[in-house]
């Protein structure tokens, strides 16, 4: 029979070497979860900051894209199919060439006295004398118009008529600056949590 001392331990049982291997095999698995664990945290950290970055660029943009938003213009057309009444009276005052060119028939009895003189003594003597004859008259007369001409009427009105409207000049411009002040808070919060 064997002694046992100082140098030479008691072996061990089989519960306590079953109770070890449990154990080692405990040790080996929490090691390699805490590596999987920290691979996956590093991961994740890398990906975020990629993210973060991304997003400051997103936010740069934005910014960016705020001042192209504020020197734009907001256009549209709005259309007018209407009819306006007009009731008006316009002076016209012209001087204008009236050219007359025409032949004016002339067929009369003109009463006259002819004179019949017989010695010294002169005696009249009434006679009809018929006129028949065509008058050609071709000049140009000088007519002066002073006119107030009244106009009473409807104008139709079918047109699109274009709006531009700056956006400097609506009520947007506060909160574009508000959007601002926001998305530059952002950039700074990027800015100071990535490495």
């Amino acid at each position: 029979m064997a002694s046992y001392g100082k140098n030479n331990p008691a072996p061990l049982s089989n519960t306590v070497k079953t109770m070890l291997s449990f154990l080692f095999v405990l040790v080996i698995a929490s090691l390699a979860l805490n590596g999987f664990l920290l691979w996956q945290w590093l991961g994740f950290l890398q990906r975020a900051q990629v993210m973060g970055q991304q997003a400051q660029v997103a936010v740069d943009q934005a910014v960016a894209g705020l001042s192209d938003f504020e020197s734009a213009t907001i256009q549209f057309s709005v259309p007018v199919h209407d009819e306006i009444p007009v009731k008006t009276t316009v002076k016209f005052q012209k001087t204008i060439d009236v050219p007359i060119n025409m032949t004016i028939p002339i067929n009369q009895q003109i009463k006259t006295q002819i004179p019949l003189k017989i010695n010294d003594i002169t005696i009249p003597i009434e006679v009809n004398v018929p006129v028949k004859m065509n008058v050609p008259i071709n000049e140009t007369q000088k007519v002066k118009l002073d006119l107030d001409i009244p106009i009473e009427t409807s104008v139709p009105i079918d047109m699109n008529i274009p709006v531009n409207i700056p956006l400097k000049d609506t009520g947007l411009m506060p909160y574009i600056e508000q959007l601002r002040g926001m998305l530059q808070q952002m950039n700074e919060s990027f800015s100071s949590q990535l490495p």
